[in-house]
């Protein structure tokens, strides 16, 4: 994915120009195609919105559509995002009020009263009741009592073609979520098209509204299926008859660990930023750690006052304990290939673009003087996950798969948090929604950069520079510079990383927050180029 100049694919971002060609099923006469393409750039919204005449959803999937067509007759139907949303209510007169509406009208009384002269009422909702768009050949639907034969579609058919396309979302001012989707599925002898807008606004109403395109190829009959659905929130909740009901939605929450921030409010709880820790707290982990070493020997304590101290201790202080160590540790991963954006803090300045459209910045060090990256997000995010990856390695060695689990999701915490943190203030992306998608994006990385590094210590160097090459040089045959591409620096990762991961195992787990990014007892940091990778390269 890709948009606002950040990139969090591998494989790098894509332009509607250049991205893959739509995919096409053909069967008995009827070809389907659909299209899957990234959030539109603020070009195209702004000819949307004029188009329209309102305001576009948070997320408008602009490009994305799905086609049924029948060349022999001419027949043929589209369902896109354009035509949807030119069916939502441009007058005002269905908009829907959220739970606190009324107070907060009370409150100002008669100080809003010409804010429709201003501002152009519309359905904010995103409520459609589209059905797809027909071709000008085709010929219209008829009203029928034929209903879709649901038990035809029960079979255990092979399904030969699959899809699910976007089209828009909306998170409703944090009020709810409003989505239109499309899903189709074509078995040997027929096939159904779901085109469904879902609409929560939260303690207010629930909507659902369903268009079904069912063909038989071998008939040659197309039904179509319209169904309005609505019902009150209170009534929901007392039909499921849990108080805290909520239904599930397609928003980062529902895919992410816990850990991450879902609200606004939520995610000050904790700094989007790197933040020092002090001498004092330092040495509080070391001593804890220290402690926590001796308690796993258990066979030095005689006493069971002491083995219960020890475990209170552990118990209550762990939590705290992981925090403030994996956030020194992350400040280390994250110096690594960290880049800054000179123009974000100039108004009006345009910050310059790679050829593929992302954010350029400015860097320095190994990853970008030696090894010619860019100083870009996805560089970065995926050298930072390098680093990480190393990390959790060592890591796996406490004695306690808790604290294994525990580090593990602080690590990844202070990074989705920093990642964030860089999306708003360095490539001004003002929407948490849309940072929200992306930060899902990078945490399904983050599991197959694990599964990816792991195979490659296991099978070999070979292995493991391929996993390199695919995440750090996104599978290019080329370098950044338009050269081939110089596979003796791809062999230095790999010489880097099997240093490193020495060198992290003769440390103690209490030493690793001052030895990874600074000098520690006269010798150099862990984390950083030496001069004996490249001889592990050169074999000299």
């Amino acid at each position: 994915m890709a948009t606002n100049g950040i990139s969090t694919s591998v494989s790098g971002p894509r332009d509607a120009q250049t991205a893959a060609k739509p995919n096409s099923f053909s069967r008995k006469g009827f070809k389907i195609t659909t299209q899957k393409l990234p959030i539109l750039k603020a070009g195209p919204i702004e000819v949307m919105t004029n188009k329209l005449g309102i305001t576009p959803p948070e997320m408008i999937f602009g490009d994305n559509f799905v086609t049924i067509e029948h060349a022999a007759s001419g027949w043929g139907i589209t369902f896109n995002a354009f035509d949807a949303l030119d069916r939502v209510d441009k007058t005002g007169a269905t908009r829907l009020q959220v739970a606190y509406s009324k107070e907060w009208q009370k409150s100002r009384e008669n100080t809003h009263e010409g804010i429709k002269e201003i501002v152009r009422p519309f359905d904010w909702s995103y409520s459609t009741d589209y059905k797809g768009t027909l071709y000008p050949t085709a010929k219209q639907f008829e009203p029928s009592t034929v209903p879709i034969p649901i038990e035809l579609l029960k079979r255990p058919d092979p399904i030969l073609f699959f899809d699910d396309v976007m089209l828009y979302e909306d998170e409703l001012a944090d009020n709810g979520v409003s989505m239109l989707s499309c899903k189709i599925r074509v078995m040997p002898e027929r096939l159904l098209l779901l085109s469904r807008f879902f609409m929560r606004l939260d303690n207010v109403v629930f909507r659902l509204r369903d268009t079904r395109v069912y063909i038989d190829f071998d008939k040659l009959e197309v039904i179509r299926e319209y169904q309005a659905r609505e019902l009150g929130y209170e009534e929901v909740r007392q039909f499921t008859g849990s108080r805290s009901f909520r239904v599930a939605s397609r928003t980062f929450s529902d895919f992410a660990p816990a850990t991450f921030p879902k609200s606004s409010s939520e995610s000050k709880l904790r700094p989007s930023h790197p933040v020092s820790i002090s001498r004092w707290q330092c040495d509080s982990l070391h001593s804890f750690l220290t402690l926590r070493r001796a308690y796993s020997q258990t066979s030095r304590f005689n006493s069971r006052i002491a083995q219960s101290l020890v475990s209170r201790s552990r118990n209550t202080t762990e939590t705290y304990v992981s925090y403030g160590l994996t956030q020194k540790l992350f400040e280390a991963c994250s110096a690594q290939a960290d880049y800054r954006i000179p123009q974000a803090a100039q108004k009006g300045a345009e910050i310059p673009k790679t050829a593929s459209g992302e954010d350029l910045g400015v860097g320095e060090g190994w990853w970008y003087n030696n090894l010619g990256l860019l100083p870009t997000f996805s560089t970065w995010s995926q050298v930072t996950f390098l680093h990480m990856y190393l990390l959790t390695v060592r890591l796996r060695a406490l004695p306690s798969a808790e604290s294994v689990r525990t580090h593990s999701r602080h690590l990844f915490d202070h990074f989705s948090h920093n990642a964030e943190h860089r999306m708003a203030v360095l490539h001004g992306l003002s929407s948490r929604s849309i940072r929200n998608k992306y930060l899902k994006d990078l945490f399904i990385q983050w599991r197959g950069v694990l599964a990816a590094y792991d195979e490659g210590l296991a099978k070999g160097d070979a292995v493991l520079g391929a996993a390199v090459w695919r995440n750090i040089w996104k599978a290019s045959p080329t370098g950044p510079d338009g050269k081939e591409i110089d596979w003796a620096k791809v062999a230095c990762v790999v010489a880097y990383m099997r240093r490193v991961l020495v060198e992290l195992s003769r440390l103690d787990e209490a030493d690793l927050i001052f030895a990874v990014g600074q000098e520690y007892c006269g010798r150099p940091p862990i984390f950083g180029y030496k001069d004996v990778d490249e001889k592990m390269v050169r074999a000299r």
